[in-house]
């Protein structure tokens, strides 16, 4: 899936309005964001050095270091030693009750994320097992290439995010996140302003997604 899908679906589930929970949303929304931070700081890089996007996406997402910081950051064992040790420190006397939750969200949160990745990458998944195996899952679905369904999962995740952000707008009455809730829905019509009117390239692994749908919604 998408970032701003796997964020909003991560706060549907975990985040809560209220002051005094500021720290439990923010640990949400880091651990929702935080397995693809490293493939935004690669596309950023790329655009600081000059580097074109073909190269990105079809040899340094595939190759180290990227390839392999990447797998980290999206590694099931990782998270589930922080989630223990989160559980950990919450029954210790001298671990922080607060703090201990926090984490236990934070990490909750990426599982999440990993978790929902996990089904729709056909040759272009995470080794979400290491260290112990380089083992990648192929699926039969992908959640961007149309050979295998990407332009039916683009309509289903556009729905899904839509509705994640009603649910969100309901919970929630503070103007500030609602006016977030207003970005992350134009956050779905990046992908078509990128590659569609401003000629993004077509390499890009999300690419053929938003191409793919706009082609279904122009035939429906």
């Amino acid at each position: 899936m998408n970032t701003q899908t796997h964020i909003l679906l991560a706060a549907t589930l975990f985040a809560r309005p209220g002051r005094e929970n500021r720290l439990r949303n923010t640990a949400v929304l880091t651990g929702a964001l935080i397995p693809d931070v490293l493939i935004f700081a690669m596309f950023f890089w790329s655009k600081i050095i000059g580097a074109p996007e073909s190269e990105v996406w079809s040899v340094w997402y595939f190759t180290p270091p990227w390839m392999t910081a990447i797998d980290w950051m999206n590694s099931v064992p990782v998270f589930l030693a922080l989630l223990a040790a989160a559980y950990t420190l919450s029954r210790s006397e001298w671990g922080n009750p607060r703090y201990a939750a926090a984490l236990m969200l934070f990490t909750l949160a990426a599982l999440t994320h990993i978790l929902g990745d996990l089904p729709f990458h056909v040759d272009d998944g995470h080794a979400h097992f290491v260290p112990f195996t380089q083992w990648r899952f192929e699926s039969p679905v992908s959640y961007w290439d149309p050979r295998f369904y990407g332009n039916v999962f683009a309509l289903i995740e556009l729905a899904l995010g839509l509705g994640l952000i009603i649910v969100l707008w309901r919970r929630f009455s503070r103007p500030a996140v609602r006016a977030i809730l207003v970005i992350a829905t134009l956050a779905y019509a990046v992908p078509y302003i990128w590659f569609v009117l401003l000629g993004g390239h077509a390499d890009h692994p999300t690419a053929a997604a938003p191409l793919a749908l706009l082609s279904e919604l122009r035939s429906s």
